[in-house]
């Protein structure tokens, strides 16, 4: 069995929540819950937090958003899934940090889906830094200037500055992750999921195996789709379908060339 804590200021969503994880979740047994960041670290004192395997989190309780709760915590020793609105902004501080979460009002298959993602064999510093990303990033009103991102690699979490990303090459349902260095990261992730969260800060999707940090594009050789010449050297085809993308984002970059 999966020990599962809850914090959830609503008691209505704190018994949606329970119902959906008791009908749907078999495997997950909830242990304790909570409504505030006090019950967070009341229930996470000492040696007892060892005790739960994931910590389902509203992220605005009554004293405090919880990562000030978060904050007070040496280490995170389970496995965290938000359960928050739907906001823009927010949702792409989430994806930039690698953290699993449901969106209210909360689908069986979602929750499922974030269930089957809890691991075994925790990293608690991952956790640690994955949250502290996320608390830096995360604005539930307006955008704010991300710099790095978490990228679920096949061995483990990678915090990238995205300025040292080039490009990101698709191969089947993994995405490569082409930095700067030259090093390599492949996350088991297809690149159509990347794609909406790095569009709109300078990278730009150029074929159905590429994305470009338009940072690195140093010659576009034109012709049916043409392709790019990066700084590092390689050179990227563009699809004839994707051209007129690439153009529009130049444009926007630069102004009309």
């Amino acid at each position: 069995m999966t020990r599962a804590l809850l914090i959830e200021d609503e008691p209505e969503g704190l018994q949606n929540l329970q119902n959906l994880l008791d009908k749907y979740c078999p495997d997950v047994e909830v242990v304790a819950t909570g409504g505030s960041n006090a019950d967070l670290l009341h229930l996470t004192a000492d040696d007892s937090a060892t005790a739960f395997d994931v910590a389902f989190l509203d992220i605005d309780l009554p004293d405090g958003l919880v990562f000030q709760g978060l904050q007070q915590l040496d280490e995170i020793p389970f496995d965290i899934i938000f359960v928050t609105a739907y906001n823009q902004y927010a949702l792409t501080a989430f994806d930039f940090s690698a953290i699993h979460y449901v969106l209210k009002p909360i689908e069986p298959e979602d929750l499922q889906k974030a269930v089957s993602r809890i691991r075994t064999d925790r990293d608690t510093a991952s956790t640690k830094e994955r949250v502290e990303l996320l608390e830096q990033n995360y604005s539930p009103n307006m955008p704010n200037a991300f710099e790095k991102i978490g990228i679920s690699g096949l061995d483990g979490v990678h915090f990238v500055r995205l300025r040292e990303i080039v490009r990101l090459e698709a191969e089947d349902n993994y995405t490569h992750f082409i930095l700067e260095s030259g090093s390599k990261i492949t996350a088991s992730k297809t690149i159509k999921a990347y794609e909406d969260t790095l569009i709109r800060l300078n990278f730009v999707r150029v074929h159905k195996k590429h994305i470009v940090n338009m940072n690195y594009m140093k010659t576009y050789v034109k012709g049916e789709g043409g392709y790019l010449i990066l700084e590092n050297g390689e050179n990227i085809e563009v699809s004839r379908r994707k051209k007129a993308v690439l153009m529009d984002s130049v444009r926007r970059l630069h102004g009309e060339i």
